[in-house]
């Protein structure tokens, strides 16, 4: 009697275990914002690395996943700077889960390229110039920025100051996510002109998505907001 109470005790247990499902909520942001609604064609849904679902969201930013058996998961999308990148989960719980696909995603560390204010000597500057053409609007702006005895400093309408090491970082992060950003299709296209010494950079955004002029100036607290 014993042994049939366990052998039903198990099958039950196997039964609940097999039956057992999660739902997972994907959102789809740009997470330097605190709300948006992106675009995004598609992402891949693996579960313990076997291929079960390709989504195409579009303009939905959130997706929602439901009767999904316990295991360990894997999102794979596009970000803006068109690189492949994954966001990893593990379902153990009869619950809903929540998961964030952030487009502005860039792993800036491992990223090889070396940007200006990297190259700069004691006594070497470069600039950043800005140019924006839309249908009803047109600005050029220009960031100057200098190291001396060790420290770097910016120049911007006139006005110069030292910069911290977040802004150094932030000034850095720009410019290794401008390298990804040579694109076209909006109707406003911001054109970047990075100049040190004979060495000359211009790329052009037509993305409508990265806007790196605006938050680079949002870190630097270079806007009137």
């Amino acid at each position: 009697m014993k042994n049939l109470i366990i052998i039903l005790a198990s099958i039950i247990f196997a039964s609940e275990f097999c039956n057992a499902q999660s739902t997972l909520q994907v959102d789809i942001k740009d997470c330097r914002q605190e709300s948006s609604f992106e675009y995004l064609s598609e992402f891949k849904v693996f579960r313990n690395d076997s291929l079960i679902k390709t989504i195409e969201p579009k303009h939905e930013s959130n997706q929602t996943l439901k009767d999904l058996e316990y295991g360990k998961y894997r999102i794979e999308y596009k970000t803006m700077f068109s690189k492949t990148e994954s966001v990893n989960i593990e379902l153990t719980e009869k619950k809903k889960y929540t998961i964030d696909l952030c487009l502005n995603y860039l792993d800036h560390e491992s990223d090889l390229y070396q940007p200006f204010i990297d190259r700069l000597e004691n006594g070497e500057s470069y600039s950043i110039q800005v140019s924006s053409q839309g249908c009803f609007h047109s600005s050029n702006e220009t960031i100057t920025i200098k190291r001396k005895s060790d420290k770097f400093y910016l120049t911007f309408q006139g006005k110069d100051r030292l910069l911290d090491n977040k802004e150094i970082r932030a000034i850095r992060y720009f410019e290794i996510e401008l390298n990804y950003m040579e694109s076209y299709g909006c109707t406003t296209t911001d054109t970047y002109v990075l100049k040190y010494k004979s060495k000359e950079v211009k790329i052009s955004d037509g993305s409508c998505d990265w806007n790196g002029d605006y938050y680079l100036k949002k870190e630097l607290n270079l806007t009137e907001e």
